[in-house]
């Protein structure tokens, strides 16, 4: 095995075995004109000492190439039902994120079969960001939502503030944990099909079954294109039973 030697001298033919002068070890070397020369030669960790390893600090990959858009500057979402077909996405080269699900970066290939159902759709980095750096995660949903959901016929319902009183059909009833503990989040429509939502820790309203109830307007939101009437501080005055 070759002696380790300064960098200037690794290529060199080295002529015999290390050897100790004055408690320190030499070799011969061959230099390139034919001469022999003596060298040092260095255990691991005086070559580490003198020799130490030069980290190269690349420039950090900005957001837009992180995300896929990369030079092309756009990506593919998806239009339908994709939470069905998880098992597809996860074997494909799709990947996910919180700010508009499953989506394709633009330097892969697009899968040449696509589940029946699913619509690619693409996104440009230029509607989402401004001046390089990405727009709000509220106004990237609402950009997001408007291109993957076909618009509802739900409206907003009263103004901020009213107390309301009517009938609402439970469609889903969620658990979510957070830190204060654990809460239901209930939505509803109204006999007219508009959407409501309220999130409670002190009651879980059977899905499928109507309420008359009162609730007082905390706020007007959209989700996936849908207009929901957001209720607080909610009472139950009567359960009239399971739709039908």
């Amino acid at each position: 095995m070759s002696a380790l030697v300064a960098k200037s001298y690794q290529e060199l033919e080295q002529l015999c075995e290390p050897y100790e002068v004055n408690g320190k070890m030499y070799v011969k070397v061959r230099m390139k004109n034919g001469h022999e020369k003596v060298v040092r030669a260095y255990s691991e960790a005086e070559y580490r000492r003198y020799n130490p390893e030069v980290t190269i600090i690349r420039p950090a990959k900005s957001r837009r190439d992180v995300l896929g858009f990369g030079e092309a500057g756009y990506i593919w979402i998806f239009k339908g039902d994709t939470y069905s077909l998880l098992d597809w996405f996860k074997l494909s080269p799709c990947r996910y994120t919180k700010l508009w699900g499953w989506y394709l970066p633009s330097s892969e290939e697009m899968p040449e079969t696509i589940p029946a159902g699913i619509t690619p759709v693409k996104l440009e980095w230029d509607e989402i960001s401004l001046d390089g750096q990405l727009i709000s995660d509220k106004d990237i949903t609402a950009i997001v939502d408007e291109k993957l959901y076909d618009p509802g016929t739900s409206v907003w319902i009263g103004k901020i503030g009213d107390r309301i009183t009517l009938n609402l059909t439970c469609v889903r009833a969620i658990e979510v944990n957070n830190m204060y503990g654990t809460s239901i989040f209930h939505t509803f429509t109204d006999e007219a099909g508009n959407a409501f939502t309220w999130s409670t820790m002190a009651k879980h309203l059977e899905e499928g079954h109507m309420y008359y109830m009162a609730g007082t307007i905390k706020d007007h939101t959209t989700y996936k294109a849908v207009k929901q009437t957001v209720l607080t501080r909610c009472t139950i005055k009567e359960d009239l039973g399971i739709v039908e």
